[in-house]
């Protein structure tokens, strides 16, 4: 069933289980921020070796934080987690038993299975799967799935849930769901909105059949929080959980990006680039997919290339604002030609797919200013270049530009990118992934 936003005095809250830890955000009707208590970390070793358990303690120790007062108010609940995350659980929802810790957004099942399981998972994924979909990756929940039964077979009662599917089930007590944009690396059809026939048949349907959690539109009901909790946390009589996202997409609802052509530019490590679009785009010699966002789709394509370079030149954060004040953001750089890749990185994928592509940070000027004004150059013309790709893929045009990350803080780096882009770009007001959950379960659709 289709919810309404929701009205009056009534709240929702939302969750996001990130690589560092949990947060959670209550919004109102408006979307204005009412509770947004500190977070739980998952500290240093925890952000990759994490038990169900944990998660379960992060999702109630953030619950009893929350106001009580704000609790009363919240009608809906949904949970963001990373994409990829899993883990099986038996009949009752619980861990099984057997099968050891989560299998997090990181894990590679070409790297860490257990024996030739995770070849065999792929080789399965190879045979059986459309060229280049996104189940093909090491990382997919599917390829984990799939090394599991070739570690040992799957059990009758063994099913899959996604890291945040298992964090809903635990406040409504019932069965797993899912969503469709955790769903999408699972093989969860988003424009036909169903499992594909080489998912429920042949080979891999063999293995899967029965094992696949059900599907709904992020915002839309997954089920009623259990009395027990509504009791025992004061929420609202009735109080929903429904239908959650990936951390990355939480991220891009927090933005504020919600016309078709606005965008969101994430600049870290790695740049990776999301534009609202009118209709999908694909291309999977590029890596580029499309998440589906209510009657919209969410295009993406994500770089090698990004900010590791300047932690690998040397420069420091005090002297990269110093340093970046004595840049003319409008004026070219000695050197156009970089490509700003780290020495650790061998390859490239968007927007110029190459297996063999290397770092080009040279010739390097005399000026440490001058370096730095050929780096930022460059990483802008990856940007500026993963737009155009995302254009010629037919997606809808490009006419806004909102910026995360630790690069959006630059002010001469945005006019300057701005400049390449040709659009309106900014730094976005708010990029955590609890506040967009929230905004995602109070509009009740995405």
């Amino acid at each position: 069933r289709t919810l309404p936003p929701i009205t009056g005095n009534a709240c929702a809250l939302g969750y996001d289980f990130g690589t560092s830890g949990v947060r959670c955000a209550i919004v109102d009707a408006s979307g204005e921020i009412v509770a947004n208590p500190p977070g739980y970390s998952w500290g240093v070793a925890g952000e990759r070796a994490q038990e169900a358990s944990d998660w379960e303690e992060a999702l109630f120790s953030q619950l009893a934080a929350l106001p009580a007062d704000a609790r009363a108010r919240v009608s809906r609940i949904a949970v963001s987690g990373t994409s990829g995350s899993m883990l099986l659980v038996d009949g009752d929802g619980a861990p099984a038993a057997s099968r050891g810790s989560p299998r997090m957004y990181d894990f590679s099942v070409s790297k860490q299975a257990v024996g030739d399981s995770g070849e065999a998972a792929l080789a399965l994924l190879r045979r059986c799967t459309p060229e280049g979909h996104p189940v093909r990756s090491a990382t997919s929940a599917l390829a984990k799935l799939l090394a599991y039964h070739f570690e040992s077979p799957l059990a009758g009662s063994e099913r899959l849930a996604h890291q945040a599917d298992y964090v809903a089930s635990r406040l409504t007590g019932g069965a797993i769901a899912s969503d469709w944009h955790n769903a999408l690396k699972l093989g969860f059809d988003v424009r036909a909105l169903r499992y594909p026939e080489w998912l429920t048949g042949g080979e891999i349907g063999e293995i899967a059949r029965g094992r696949l959690p059900r599907v709904v539109r992020p915002g839309e009901p997954i089920g009623p929080v259990s009395d027990k909790l509504v009791a025992k946390y004061g929420l609202a009589s009735g109080c929903l959980v429904v239908g959650g996202t990936t951390d990355s997409i939480a991220a891009f609802l927090a933005a504020g990006a919600d016309s078709v052509g606005d965008a969101v530019t994430s600049l870290g490590s790695t740049v990776a680039i999301k534009l609202l679009s009118d209709v999908p785009a694909d291309d999977a010699s590029t890596g580029v997919y499309s998440h589906r966002l209510g009657d919209r789709w969410l295009v993406g394509g994500a770089s090698n290339a990004g900010c590791a370079v300047l932690r690998e030149q040397g420069f420091s954060g005090d002297e990269l604002a110093r340093l970046s004040e004595e840049i003319d953001p409008l004026a070219q750089p000695p050197c156009t030609d970089y490509y700003p890749l780290s020495s650790l990185v061998v390859g490239e994928r968007f927007p110029r797919p190459d297996e063999n592509a290397v770092g080009v940070l040279e010739p390097v000027p005399e000026s440490r200013a001058a370096f730095l004004h050929c780096i930022l150059h460059g990483i802008a013309k990856v940007e500026t270049e993963g737009y155009e790709a995302l254009a010629a893929l037919g997606a809808s045009e490009l006419r806004r530009v909102l910026t995360s990350g630790g690069g959006s803080q630059n002010a001469q780096w945005t006019v300057m990118r701005q400049a390449l882009l040709g659009v309106p770009t900014s730094r976005a007001a708010n990029i955590d992934a609890a506040y967009g959950a929230a905004l995602l379960a109070a509009r009740g659709a995405g």
